[in-house]
Formats: structure tokens, sequence, C-alpha cells
């Protein structure tokens, strides 16, 4: 039987430290290499992305120093449902809802996606909240 991680894990670098923020940078083709959700996720698209962790431990780390950030395997999946499925339901309920009642599909295209903006105006107030909910962790 196979063990299932609790943890996704990331090697990375400090690159930075402010005030209680270690700023991390992760190579996501090293870091993707052995992730199961790799495929879903979008750091594999970027070559280098910059975390944000909180911590009160700023002291411990030192620029340039090798790190792991860890994150919750559960909040990995909570960010690809509010980053990739819930957009692409609403998206696919308004094009297939507008189609049945106009019947036009240029504007059925047009309503579907300009519902994208609300949802995303609303991730975007909330990103407060999000920050505070995916909490990233530093381990040496």
């Amino acid at each position: 039987m196979e063990k299932r991680l609790e943890n996704i894990e990331h090697p990375g670098v400090v690159e930075d430290i402010r005030n209680k923020n270690v700023l991390v940078r992760i190579n996501s083709r090293t870091a993707c290499g052995d992730c199961k959700s790799k495929s879903y996720c979008g750091l594999q698209d970027v070559k280098d992305k910059i975390i944000e962790i909180e911590t009160h431990k700023t002291g411990n780390y030192k620029i340039g120093q090798n790190v792991i950030v860890t994150l919750k395997q559960s909040l990995g999946y909570k960010a690809i449902l509010i980053g990739y499925l819930v957009p692409l339901v609403i998206l696919l309920f308004a094009l297939i809802t507008m189609l049945a009642v106009t019947g036009d599909e240029p504007l059925s295209a047009l309503v579907a996606v300009l519902l994208m903006v609300p949802y995303y105006a609303m991730v975007y107030v909330k990103r407060h909240k999000l920050r505070r909910t995916f909490n990233f962790h530093i381990k040496q």
C-alpha cells in the first residue's frame, strides 16, 4: 500500500529576508520533478517562482541558503479548486446556459468569459484571507 504524502515539498533558495517574511525562489523544473500534482499546478509553467513565507524565525535563515518549502497537500487541492475547477464550471455553465437561451454562440462565449471577471475580482479582493489560508512553511 502506497503511503500518502501529507505535504507538498519543493526545494528552494532564500532570496531575501524582510521583517517577518522570507522570500524563497523555487525553480519549478527542479521542484516539480517528483510532485504528483505537477500536471495541475501553475508552477510548472513558470521557470522561477518567488514564494513569500511569513515566519517569526527569520534569524534562522541566510540569503542563498537551500531550504525546502512545504504546503499541506489538502491546501494544494484547494488551490487547484479555486484556481482552475470553479472557474471552469462557471465558464461551462454560463456557456451552455447562454447557448440554450439565446442560440448565439459569440454572445454566449462573450458572456461566459465576462463572468470570469467578477470571479477573479472576488479572488483578488479575498487575497489577504487566501494568503492566511495557504500557509507555506520552511524546512531546513
